[in-house]
């Protein structure tokens, strides 16, 4: 699938489509220009700086006057510049005069949909594009923001889940209401189960009898931790090499240590991550 552009240029074969078709879904700020008129290009440049902050949470379109002049005075547009903000199909607001930087901001900013809804498009599309760990960090600033939205919940679990992170799907997931207990509620139940299962592996059993019986070494915990890593079982794998190192920094001629900090650059935005490196630099420092 083509990206979508930054900066749509408006003609008369895409103006229904990127207009009133594309305004069904976001919002489009339309910024009516004309090479004689020397105050547009400031304008454009505000709208682009606009539409960066606020994560393209809008698309941003440029109609030249000169040559769209029919479809300018459709819109109620007779000089430039202008621009005209369009929402399900139909102009919401717009301005034909030069207002202050916040001024634009606030007109636009008024018409955009929440930062959490914002959030929860952004983490839904980052998981079709198969970028997990992006998506959970998404979800996650939208769930903060929204924390009673289940719809939210229900991608958040599913991010859970794509990133091996069980335990806490598992808590979400049983704390939804019944109501919220269709369809997607006993997909995500499901792949719970079958994450649970491939963490209790025979391998991973195995290791477990070793630990508890008579054959505990280093090396035997080196390798149930990254059984568990793979398994998603992080927080114990943390554990067990993070025992290691504070009886021995240097383990293994610094292994232990680069399986750990392997383990934790995975767990981008996790808290898990943020708790087990202020235990490690309590070691260094």
């Amino acid at each position: 699938m083509q990206p979508t552009p930054s900066v749509i240029d408006i003609s008369f074969e895409n103006a229904q489509q990127v207009l009133i078709e594309g305004s069904l879904n976001q919002p489009v700020v339309v910024h009516f220009w004309s090479p004689s008129s020397p105050q547009c290009e400031p304008l454009f440049g505000l709208l682009q700086q606009i539409h960066q902050q606020t994560g393209g949470s809008f698309v941003l379109a440029r109609v030249n006057m000169d040559e769209l002049a029919p479809l300018a005075q459709q819109l109620g547009v007779t000089q430039a510049p202008a621009v005209v903000i369009l929402k399900e199909g139909r102009p919401v607001d717009g301005f034909a005069d030069i207002p202050s930087p916040e001024d634009v901001m606030q007109t636009i900013v008024r018409h955009l949909p929440p930062p959490e809804e914002q959030l929860f498009a952004k983490a839904k599309a980052l998981l079709e594009a198969d970028q997990q760990s992006e998506a959970l960090s998404a979800i996650k600033e939208a769930h903060q923001l929204a924390p009673q939205r289940n719809d939210i919940i229900l991608v958040l679990i599913q991010a859970l889940l794509n990133n091996q992170q069980a335990a806490e799907a598992e808590t979400l997931l049983n704390a939804l209401p019944l109501e919220e207990q269709q369809a997607d509620y006993h997909e995500l139940k499901s792949q719970l189960e079958l994450l649970q299962a491939a963490a209790e592996s025979p391998e991973i059993k195995a290791l477990e009898e070793k630990l508890n019986g008579s054959e505990d070494s280093p090396e035997l915990r080196v390798s149930l931790a990254i059984q568990y890593s793979q398994a998603g079982r992080n927080q114990e794998a943390l554990e067990l090499l993070y025992a290691i190192l504070q009886s021995n920094l240097e383990a293994a001629d610094g292994q232990v240590k680069k399986n750990f900090l392997d383990i934790l650059a995975t767990l981008n935005g996790d808290p898990l991550s943020s708790q087990f490196r202020r235990k490690y630099f309590s070691l260094l420092y």
